[in-house]
């Protein structure tokens, strides 16, 4: 699934890029990262993995931010005793480790997670006046990550700014859900009605959707028990637990939404199938005036309600099956413009029909 993710979903691959191209380039980089990121240790092992094809020579660090001042440190952990006995007072750490062309610094990438907002502008003004001093061709590049984008805002001359939740939108999860579909034990016609309803109601939490599309046809038939079954059992790739707050009700309503979506225009085609079908019958009762007081001069403006009532009164003959069609069709279209919420076995044979009827 995080290979899925990072690899063959467009933007997400774009966002990846984004980093490893800047780096390339020599730029650091804030990058805004949402608590819950999709598999966080896959996307820094292949970001890891590119840079190397990339740049052979350079090594890449990961580090948790420092308690004492950032320059300090680096000078610490990246000197050795006789280069750091050179370090005269009065030069900025920063300085003096731009313009060191024998220490290890250089030819590093640096990711640094865990920090605090107290060390916010320290990072800042060393990564500028480090990029100051800097001599050789190939210095150290400092990727920050956070989860407070008021940090990224915070970027100056030199830095750049990459945000997950500017790359990535509702269509990329959407993507996600239905490439991943073939992998449960759903329907072949209902994975794609599996896709929708999961991105809508876990949009949030990518690794969240990939739970839920894993559970198949139990999602479809009790997501809220899913749900609260992967919340109280399962833990998230970094080892955490998954954390979810709709309610009950808020899933039925996006619930409700993704069936308007989804099953309505599939009722909307089976109406002008049955009308097309039917035209000649139709056309004999025509022009009427609905119950809107409104004429109704062609077939194709005939409601399906209306269909049904012409197929009662003797207007249109149809067999017994078409007869009980229409009217699972004029149900479920009254239950949804009535915010009612279909059930499962419904929407399986109006969306099993539609496949049909997109072959014919």
């Amino acid at each position: 699934m995080d290979k899925i993710w990072w690899n063959h979903i467009t933007k997400a691959h774009k966002f990846l890029n984004d980093i490893v191209t800047a780096a390339i380039e020599g730029k650091s980089v804030i990058l805004s990262l949402p608590s819950n990121v999709p598999w966080h240790d896959t996307l820094i092992e292949l970001m890891e993995e590119q840079l190397k094809l990339e740049n052979p020579k350079n090594s890449f660090d990961k580090i948790s931010c420092p308690k004492e001042e950032v320059g300090l440190y680096l000078l610490n952990k990246y000197c050795k005793r006789e280069k750091r006995a050179t370090y005269r007072y009065g030069m900025t750490y920063a300085a003096f480790l731009g313009k060191s062309e024998d220490i290890v610094l250089n030819d590093r990438y640096i990711w640094v997670s865990d920090i605090p907002k107290s060390k916010y502008d320290e990072w800042i003004d060393f990564i500028v006046e480090y990029n100051k001093n800097v001599n050789i061709k190939t210095p150290a590049v400092f990727i920050l990550e956070t989860c407070d984008e008021n940090f990224v805002h915070k970027a100056k001359k030199g830095i750049k700014k990459i945000l997950f939740e500017q790359n990535i939108d509702a269509y990329d999860k959407f993507a996600f859900c239905t490439l991943i579909a073939t992998e449960n034990n759903c329907k072949e016609y209902m994975r794609p009605y599996l896709a929708e309803l999961v991105s809508v109601i876990c949009k949030e939490d990518i690794e969240l959707c990939a739970e839920c599309m894993a559970a198949g046809d139990r999602f479809l038939k009790k997501p809220t028990k899913v749900l609260q079954f992967i919340v109280e059992n399962n833990d998230r790739s970094n080892g955490e637990k998954y954390q979810f707050s709709k309610n009950k009700e808020q899933i039925k309503t996006l619930l409700w939404e993704t069936q308007l979506k989804y099953v309505f225009p599939l009722i909307e085609k089976y109406r002008n199938y049955f009308i097309s079908r039917y035209t000649s019958s139709i056309e004999k009762v025509l022009p009427f005036e609905n119950s809107y007081g409104e004429s109704i001069q062609n077939p194709e403006e005939v409601e399906i309600g209306t269909l049904l009532y012409m197929v009662k009164s003797g207007a249109i003959v149809v067999s017994d099956k078409e007869l009980k069609e229409l009217e699972c069709y004029r149900d479920a279209r009254n239950k949804l413009a009535h915010l009612n919420i279909l059930k499962l076995d419904i929407v399986e044979q109006i969306i099993k029909r539609g496949n049909v009827l997109n072959r014919e």
